[in-house]
């Protein structure tokens, strides 16, 4: 009798208790995300993952603007950070497939009064971060206090003499390269970078709303940054750095990044070429990860390749993964630049079936974390 009523205990509690295993996937996304992002009134985030031609989810948690209530959508637009090198990356690989420039082209071909040995960098380094190019933000004199922009970045590497290692001699993260990467793209075109990038990649993906920041225009629809302080959050939304486009300028969606992804993924945008091209041009970082065109290159326990990036500006964290082989994309962006980012994509990593191979050591690491760390 005893056993029968322990039975029948476990039973009634088992209906009462759902165990995790019990919720669908989106249940989960949702708990993690909610766990995190509890409140509507503080900034959040946004996360969104697609595998194949089905959405699996896309949901916004938190606030867009504490100041006006604003909710945080798949359409609210996020400031990209460094997820912004890609697009880049790709503004040069179409005038490169256009025959515009090649990627062997030196600086002193575009620039005047550099010095030899920083002239003799290629568009490939600093595409791939092996350009040993002085890091521009060690560069700010202490007295500015107006935003830099590309072009400050120029004028300030052409008081620079000597690189921190010889080029194309190992891996080294610069903003600086991607800064210069967008006025070889203005220079070879004719086009000021943000019309390229919205005539070239934006608007033939349908990505209408997505653009390139410049101080005087108006971002509709977007997340402002703020930084968490104690109990309570600051508003950070812009720095001396934020203003300069080729290295973290891009703003854009949630839903205009799926676009995107899908466009790399299925549709071979900008051409079939373009996968073979970044496993071509790929340089090594280290353990068991690459660089190639805007994007770190990793394997998958399965041997799969896998293409992701973070993103990290004042206000503002980031980070996005792409598996070709699985048509898998996953997308969180958050207006508030704690590491609270590191454990959710960790625990959706989990729930989803990813972990790239990034540690040297094959053992699992967080990966916004490790990218953190690289840069």
């Amino acid at each position: 009798m005893m056993i029968r009523h322990l039975l029948f205990l476990a039973v009634t509690l088992g209906l009462l208790l759902p165990s995790a295993a019990a919720q669908s996937l989106p249940e989960q996304l949702d708990a993690v995300m909610r766990q995190h992002y509890p409140s509507d009134r503080v900034p959040g985030g946004v996360l969104v993952v697609k595998q194949g031609d089905e959405p699996v989810f896309s949901r916004g948690f938190g606030s867009a603007d504490p100041k006006t209530g604003a909710a945080i959508k798949a359409d609210t637009h996020f400031r990209m950070a460094s997820v912004s090198k890609q697009f880049t990356a790709m503004a040069v690989y179409l005038l490169a497939e256009a025959g515009k420039l090649t990627l062997d082209d030196p600086l002193a071909q575009f620039f005047e009064g550099l010095a030899d040995t920083v002239g003799a960098i290629t568009i490939r380094q600093l595409l791939n971060h092996t350009s040993g190019i002085w890091d521009y933000e060690a560069l700010i004199p202490d007295s500015q206090t107006v935003q830099v922009l590309d072009a400050d970045v120029l004028r300030l590497i052409r008081r620079q003499e000597h690189t921190y290692f010889a080029p194309g001699t190992r891996f080294r993260y610069s903003n600086t390269g991607y800064c210069l990467l967008s006025l070889i793209v203005a220079k070879v075109s004719g086009q000021r970078y943000a019309d390229f990038v919205k005539q070239r990649i934006f608007l033939p993906l349908g990505m209408d709303e997505a653009l390139v920041y410049e101080p005087q225009v108006e971002i509709a629809n977007r997340a402002y940054g703020y930084h968490p302080d104690g109990d309570r959050f600051v508003f950070a939304d812009q720095s001396l750095t934020s203003a300069a486009q080729g290295d973290g300028g891009v703003y854009l969606s949630a839903q205009e990044y799926l676009r995107w992804a899908e466009a790399l993924l299925v549709g071979g945008f900008p051409s079939s070429a373009y996968r073979d091209s970044l496993e071509a041009e790929k340089s090594p970082v280290n353990g068991n990860v690459y660089y190639s065109m805007g994007w770190f290159i990793g394997r998958e326990k399965d041997g799969t390749a896998c293409l992701f990036h973070s993103g990290e500006s004042t206000g503002f964290h980031n980070i996005v993964y792409l598996n070709p082989h699985r048509g898998l994309t996953v997308a969180l962006f958050t207006n508030r630049d704690d590491m609270e980012i590191a454990g959710i994509f960790e625990r959706v990593a989990q729930l989803i079936g990813i972990n790239p191979q990034v540690a040297a050591t094959g053992e699992s690491v967080s990966l916004f974390r490790w990218l953190n760390e690289v840069y």
